[in-house]
């Protein structure tokens, strides 16, 4: 047997053709698309947000500062009304000074009584005894009582030493 070769065969070709020519190449921008809705909404969430952050410090702001402004005027207005009061007291003081009290009294007509007694101080709950300033037993005092006249008031004036009360009565018209 005879060595059989093989031949392989070429299928006919189509006779080579040149390439066809191409456009030339260039660069192509990308499509502009506008922004979707997905990539707008945060941008526009944190623009309300901070605009709104922005109102709401100076509305605050202005909260504030009106406070500020009636705080002043109530403590300007608290400070008048202290100085006016302690004029007032001062007026008060003056009139009650026993002096003013007697010249007052002798302006409207009101007389000195010839005679002043003395009226034993009594404490509440004690004996109806009056108090002396040492533990001996009380000094002899008159416990008598001012008289006025029906017909006119009567001004009294009452101090306190320690331990009794003097009371002078000015009586209208002389009261003698």
């Amino acid at each position: 047997m005879a060595p059989a070769t093989a031949t392989r065969t070429r299928p006919a070709q189509a006779p080579l053709r040149a390439p066809a020519r191409r456009a030339p190449l260039r660069v192509v921008e990308p499509r502009r698309r506008p922004p979707s809705r997905r990539r707008r909404a945060p941008v526009v969430l944190a623009l309300v947000l901070s605009v709104g952050s922005l109102l709401m410090v100076a509305a605050a702001q202005a909260y504030l500062t009106q406070g500020q402004v009636r705080l002043a005027r109530l403590q300007q207005q608290l400070t008048n009304e202290e100085a006016n009061h302690r004029d007032l007291e001062l007026q008060v003081a003056g009139k009650e000074d026993p002096s003013q009290v007697v010249t007052r009294a002798q302006q409207q007509g009101l007389t000195v009584p010839p005679q002043v007694n003395d009226v034993p101080l009594v404490t509440p709950g004690a004996s109806n005894s009056p108090v002396s300033p040492t533990s001996a037993p009380a000094a002899k005092s008159s416990p008598t009582t001012p008289t006025t006249t029906p017909t006119a008031p009567a001004s009294t004036h009452t101090t306190n030493t320690t331990n009794t009360t003097k009371t002078t009565t000015l009586t209208a018209g002389g009261g003698r």
